[in-house]
């Protein structure tokens, strides 16, 4: 816990800047506008060009949801239920994901990103509690890697969104999470697959890095929200943008 406090000293050097509530917001927004084309919704609909650019405006999340991931699973004061949480949306949510994306009610071949960031978070928690382990430096170091290679298969296994993809960057940002700079750099080499967009009119590279500046200027605090907004958002959206599926097309 000390060492998490002292993380949290870091991230407050930019007091005026964006709390954690400030980047979910944006993380939500993005991802809104990202998955009104990614559902197929606005490609139907005739709005080729403004869905290319929501689809390239809906690189910048991930990014944030993985950073914000790795700061509650640290500074949460219950861990265990803070996984518990992400846990039982990944549930909730799957329905709701696979009716928006792939309109059935089940579709096994891909998971939605609650999984993803339940993985990654799950691993974060193993590694925090083999460094208290009295073991020697190279089991320790020997378990990690055990872990990390037993998570990668899973996600890989499950087809959550992002897959292993996800596991690396949590993995990466979790690692860096002591230093601004090297966050930064974890965030570039964690979503290096995604800096060019290929397929799209209007391909921007590296857009999913707009998201680096974002987290740096946050400022280690939570802001003012209720939580259960943000977890229950993702399944809501993703209902609604079904029915407008159903409605209008």
């Amino acid at each position: 816990m000390i060492e998490n406090k002292k993380n949290l000293e870091i991230w407050q050097a930019n007091r005026k800047y964006l709390t954690s509530g400030h980047l979910k917001f944006i993380a939500c927004g993005a991802m809104l506008l990202s998955h009104l084309a990614q559902s197929g919704l606005m490609y139907q609909m005739g709005y080729i060009k403004l869905a290319d650019l929501f689809m390239l405006i809906g690189r910048i999340p991930m990014p944030l949801f993985c950073f914000m991931s790795v700061q509650g699973i640290s500074l949460s004061k219950n861990r265990e239920k803070y996984l518990q949480r992400l846990f039982l949306f990944a549930l909730i949510s799957e329905i709701p994901f696979d009716l928006a994306f792939s309109d059935n009610i089940f579709d096994f071949y891909s998971q939605n990103v609650f999984f993803s960031l339940f993985l990654g978070v799950f691993m974060v928690y193993l590694w925090e509690k083999i460094r208290e382990f009295k073991l020697k430096k190279v089991f320790k170091l020997g378990l990690i890697i055990l872990i990390f290679l037993a998570i990668y298969f899973l996600a890989e296994f499950f087809m959550t969104d992002y897959d292993s993809k996800a596991i690396i960057a949590i993995g990466l940002i979790y690692l860096a999470k002591n230093s601004k700079v090297l966050t930064a750099l974890a965030i570039l080499f964690g979503f290096a697959f995604e800096a060019t967009v290929a397929g799209f009119d209007l391909s921007i590279p590296y857009i999913v890095y707009l998201s680096i500046p974002l987290i740096l200027l946050y400022n280690g605090k939570r802001g003012t929200y209720n939580k259960w907004y943000f977890y229950a958002f993702y399944p809501v959206h993703l209902i609604l943008i079904y029915l407008l599926k159903i409605i209008l097309l």
